[in-house]
């Protein structure tokens, strides 16, 4: 699905300071590992963080996101 894009895209690689800065944020928050970790992930890359997840919600402080329609 995502071949057409392949030249498109970047890879991002997390290492271990993100993933124990999601980990203490996570438990500090009550809110899953995995949506603090793509807040820092695109605070951290510049990037702006496309979802309908109200978690982000509570992460606008280290990252913004917008909805899908918000963008167009």
């Amino acid at each position: 699905m995502l071949f057409p894009f392949e030249k498109q895209t970047d890879k991002i690689m997390v290492n271990k300071e993100q993933v124990l800065e999601s980990t203490k944020i996570s438990k500090e928050r009550n809110l899953p590992k995995g949506d603090v970790l793509h807040a820092i992930i695109a605070r951290d890359n510049d990037l702006v963080l496309i979802t309908r997840d109200n978690h982000f919600k509570k992460l606008k402080d280290i990252s913004l996101h917008y909805k899908p329609e918000e963008i167009i």
